[in-house]
């Protein structure tokens, strides 16, 4: 799907703003959902070809003479739109040409890395001097050329070419006096590991190895280049500075690319048709009278089955929530989904259909409610990416001049709704808050920022985890599918429970994730009560114990207790924190204080 554009500088630069001239052609493809997850704007993605980076989205909403395209892929979440901020969002454009050899699809990126290297005669060249449709080939040997292994990056979000010329000449020029002398990359006794990397001059002969440059001072003395190259000038916020210290990164190291992604339920009444439309109608409506609305909205919409009380009861939902908007917030959004889910009554609407069932007499003690959800909607945005670390405060935008909409896909799915005693909860939380006084040191140290931390959240976020790793072994979906949202809210003031349960759910883009695996397990009640047990019966040992059960310093920042990859960390798709805040001793108990674990009398 992205169409690289290639960047042929000019002779030279307006106003200090570099001039790029481009040339567009198809390199590959990649699916609408990893464009808002592993492959989002600012990544780099290798193809067949070419490696390119995915450009901003400062031109997906523009598509000239035909305005209806863009129109089709806006999507309308209020509560993902009260968490993000904006309007709107949109979905990537995708074509419908089957012809290999078009133009101008899809969503643009750029060449990226600029440095190409040849494995035969060791020649480092820059795009910008090879012939565009003679890239592939070395000039010198013929030789295929790939793209620079190495990428320099600083923690605000900047990423740039390795400076070859400058690291072999120690940041000082060339003797020979040449500007840009060839570079050459060698493998020395020809072994294929990094400390073998040497970096020579084909003109003065200077000689310097790769290893040393992945050190975190190598690159000191060398100022940050300020360069986004997602945008189409890649020098566009270079006048903002940074005084950060770019160091040297393998371009398909993990830590190169953090997306940054927020989701959200859609719930009534958002789910239904009418609302969706009156949200895009909002300023035509709103200067209407009212009893006028009923009868234009089921001509708008084509839709005669629609009553005036169902449309009327509609718009002022639209009216309160968007009067209401400012003072919303993602707490708010959480109340409001939790309060859909906790409803027993069955709830049926357009994209979210629930219903209750039984929960097992084992554990009615511990749990209030199972509730199965057959039809669910989520919207998943991507608000921007980091670099080096998951650092909010520098978070990269998407684009090089603001937008009132975010790149958003929306997927379908199922889940299952658990509902924990309250009372139990704030008993369990009340007895061991000490024990978490630790972890939230250790929060407040790091540079994760989450308000919603507490004890509470720990044990819900832990139950979440082996569940997870349970169901995964008989409802047909892989553990890396199914994904997790937990809800957590205690009154600081009263310690009164105002949210305790987890929503565990699958979704994607086609129905793939709505064919009833994953609720299969929550019809019977026996049925889950044995899945609970095995649960339950794994998490009271893990092959890492006693290590594992005692340990309070694992994970992250020391953000976890005990938890490891054997016993309860998920793949980081899903898990909303980043497989942190987890302690299997809070289900379970430890054989010292077995009291600890919240299902402690069901072992």
């Amino acid at each position: 799907m992205p169409r690289p554009n290639f960047r042929k500088k000019q002779s030279e630069k307006s106003n200090g703003i570099s001039k790029f001239t481009n040339e567009k052609i198809s390199v590959g493809d990649i699916r609408k959902t990893q464009m808002i997850t592993t492959f989002g704007v600012g990544a780099m993605v290798d193809f067949k070809d070419d490696t390119v980076i995915i450009a901003s989205t400062d031109d997906w909403d523009y598509n000239p003479g035909n305005y209806e395209e863009v129109e089709k892929r806006q999507l309308y979440n209020e509560n993902l739109s009260v968490i993000t901020g904006v309007d709107y969002f949109l979905m990537p454009r995708t074509t419908k040409s089957v012809n290999s050899f078009s133009k101008s699809k899809d969503v643009p990126s750029y060449i990226f890395p600029e440095k190409l290297h040849c494995s035969r005669c060791g020649n480092i060249y820059d795009i910008n001097e090879l012939d565009i449709r003679q890239r592939h080939k070395c000039p010198q040997c013929k030789n295929d050329l790939t793209a620079s292994r190495f990428v320099v990056v600083c923690r605000r979000g900047h990423l740039d070419d390795f400076p070859y010329d400058w690291w072999v000449h120690n940041g000082q020029p060339c003797q020979s006096g040449k500007l840009a002398p060839r570079i050459k990359m060698i493998n020395v006794y020809n072994r294929t590991d990094i400390d073998s990397l040497m970096l020579e001059c084909a003109e003065c002969k200077a000689r310097r190895g790769m290893v040393q440059a992945f050190s975190g001072k190598a690159l000191e003395s060398r100022k940050c280049t300020c360069k986004f190259p997602h945008f189409k000038d890649p020098l566009n916020r270079a006048s903002y500075g940074c005084s950060e210290t770019m160091i040297t990164r393998l371009r398909t190291a993990s830590g190169v690319y953090f997306p940054v992604t927020r989701a959200a339920l859609l719930i009534p009444p958002w789910s239904r048709e009418a609302v969706v439309f009156m949200k895009k109608s909002y300023d035509m409506l709103i200067n209407m009278d009212e009893t006028r609305i009923p009868s234009s909205v089921r001509d708008s919409m084509h839709n005669d089955e629609l009553s005036d009380e169902e449309i009327m009861r509609s718009w002022n939902a639209v009216k309160r929530t968007l009067t209401e908007r400012s003072n919303r917030t993602e707490v708010s959004v959480c109340e409001d989904e939790y309060a859909v889910l906790s409803n027993e009554e069955n709830s049926d609407s357009g994209s979210f259909s629930s219903y209750s069932s039984d929960v097992p007499d084992k554990y009615r003690e511990n749990i209030d409610q199972i509730a199965i959800v057959d039809r669910l909607t989520v919207t998943q945005a991507l608000i921007g990416f980091t670099r080096i670390t998951r650092d909010d405060d520098n978070i990269v935008p998407l684009s090089q001049y603001p937008k009132k909409w975010l790149p958003a896909v929306e997927l379908t799915g199922e889940g299952i709704f658990i509902r924990f005693n309250n009372e139990k909860i704030k008993a369990w939380a009340k007895v061991n808050r000490s024990r978490y006084r630790r972890m939230r040191k250790a929060l407040q140290e790091s540079n994760f920022r989450f308000d919603g931390f507490s004890e509470t959240y720990v044990l819900l976020h832990t139950f979440a985890h082996l569940f997870i790793r349970e169901i995964s072994n008989v409802c047909g979906y892989s553990a890396a599918s199914i994904r997790e949202k937990i809800y957590s809210e205690t009154d600081a003031r009263t310690d009164e429970i105002k949210m305790c349960g987890v929503l565990i759910y699958v979704s994607s883009s086609d129905s793939d994730c709505s064919l009833g695996g994953l609720i299969s397990i929550a019809h019977n009640s026996d049925v889950f009560e044995k899945i609970m047990d095995s649960m339950l019966e794994r998490a009271s040992w893990c092959s890492g114990d006693p290590l594992c059960i005692s340990s309070t310093r694992q994970g992250y920042k020391n953000l976890n207790y005990s938890a490891c990859h054997d016993c309860t960390l998920l793949p980081e798709t899903s898990c909303e924190r980043f497989n942190c805040f987890l302690d299997r001793a809070s289900v379970v108990g430890t054989p010292e204080n077995p009291e600890l674990g919240f299902f402690n009398k069901l072992l």
